[in-house]
Order: C-alpha cells, then sequence, then structure tokens
C-alpha cells in the first residue's frame, strides 16, 4: 500500500538540536511538521528560520507538554491529507537515518504502529530503570508475554485510529502520551511492530522530563489503564473498542 506520511516533530527548548536533525531528515524528501509548543520568543523566532518549501510551523501559544503538542500534530496532519505520521523528537537523541526503514514498514503494514526498540549508546541509570518498569505494565495492559518498549520517540502512527482514539479516549498531555496512545491503539487494533534505532543521550543535552510530575501522570496512567483493562474486559477485545 501507498501510504502519505509526514514527519511530526514537538519541539519546547530544543532549537539548537532540532536544527542539528533537519539536514538529515529533509533529505528525505518527506514534509514536516514542526510543532512549536509554546516556546519563548528567541526560540520562536529560530523555528521560524527552519521553515521552508517541505516543512511547516504549527504553533501552541502555551507549552502544553509533547502529549499535548503531538495531538496538535495529528489534527494537523490528517486535516491536511496525511494518512501516516512519523513522530521523532527534537532532542537529537534518535538516529534518524531509521526514518527510510520505518517508513518501508508503515507502507508495509499501514494498519499497525511501528514503535522504536531502543538501542542505547549511553544511558542514565535512573532512567534505564524506570523505563524496564514501564515494561512490566505495558505487557500486563497488552497481555503479552515479551518487552515492548512504550517511551521511544520515534514510531509511525496511522492517523486515523490515532485521531479516533484522541477524540473518544483520555490520552495524556505530557510524557505519558507516548505510552497511553500505544496501549490504546493496541485496544483498538492496530498491531505493534518493534523496529531497532540507535539512542544516545548527548553531552549537555536539555530535557524536558519533570521527575515528580512525569512519574507521577506515569503511575497514574498505568493504574487508569489497568482498572479499565480489569473492569471492562469484553470493551477492551480490539472489536468493541470504540
Amino acid at each position: 500500500m501507498v501510504i502519505n506520511p509526514v514527519i511530526i516533530i514537538p519541539c519546547f527548548r530544543h532549537g539548537d538540536r532540532l536544527r542539528e536533525n533537519l539536514a538529515d531528515i529533509e533529505k528525505y524528501n518527506v514534509p514536516v511538521i514542526i510543532v512549536d509548543d509554546g516556546n519563548p520568543v528567541p526560540l520562536k523566532e529560530q523555528l521560524e528560520g527552519e521553515k521552508s518549501e517541505k516543512t511547516v510551523i504549527i504553533r501552541s501559544e502555551n507549552n502544553g507538554g509533547k502529549g499535548s503538542a503531538m495531538k496538535l500534530g495529528f489534527k494537523f496532519a490528517l486535516e491536511s491529507g496525511f494518512s501516516h505520521g512519523l513522530q521523532i523528537d527534537a532532542d537529537n537523541q534518535l538516529d534518524p537515518h531509521a526514518i527510510p526503514e520505518f517508513l518501508r514498514l508503515a507502507e508495509k503494514h499501514p494498519g499497525a504502529l511501528v514503535a522504536g526498540k531502543p538501542e542505547y549508546q549511553n544511558v542514565p541509570l535512573g532512567r534505564f530503570l524506570a523505563r524496564y518498569i514501564t515494561h512490566f505494565w505495558v505487557a500486563v495492559e497488552l497481555g503479552k508475554c515479551r518487552i515492548i518498549d512504550s517511551m521511544c520517540g520515534l514510531r509511525v502512527y496511522p492517523l486515523e485510529p490515532a485521531c479516533r482514539i484522541m477524540n473518544t479516549r483520555h490520552v495524556g498531555s505530557h510524557m505519558s502520551f507516548d505510552t497511553e496512545i500505544m496501549i490504546r491503539l493496541y485496544w483498538f487494533g492496530c498491531d505493534i511492530i518493534q523496529h531497532p534505532v540507535n539512542v544516545s543521550y548527548p553531552a549537555g543535552g536539555i530535557s524536558n522530563f519533570r521527575s515528580f510530575r512525569d512519574n507521577l501522570e506515569i503511575s497514574v496512567c498505568h493504574t487508569r489503564l489497568c482498572f479499565e483493562k480489569m473492569l471492562h474486559p469484553v470493551k477492551i477485545s480490539r472489536r468493541e473498542y470504540l
């Protein structure tokens, strides 16, 4: 199947890192949507300089969080006629050279979520351990006895079901977004295909992860999903989800 993809990049405080990535991203000749998630004026002006024939900027006046930025990007992309959105974070941690293979897999499996499986070059111990706690809860929610990374910021979404879910179900607006939309897409009937991607943590990188708030939101997210699965096992049948 021929798909019509667009690359969606949520950006808050990562203007310089984004510029480093765009040279690689733009050579794949895929349209790009950069979501300015309420950046301060100097960064807004910097992002404005990244506009091109293939790259558009959409803006949120206030910083709503990663999930809020992705929801805005999904809606704009679907209304613009695109079928699939490739998400890549702006922090330059993810290898953009994986993009062609992710899009190839999306063409082969247009109804699936193609999700990154991180291969770390270096990772802070705290983040590594926290991810494995999340892997456990994701396995419970998916009913799959294998590790599926739900927090990797490189993936390809089928936009129509993703937007339907956002319009009918709760999906977090901050760092829980990646996990929650993955679980709900699977419950909706979208398979999950994993593909390796190199992940590194550049020296001097800026993190938007706020330990207390985001860990609390992620914990609440898993609690909500587990209760939904426990209380509505028939509804979450991948046939009657919506």
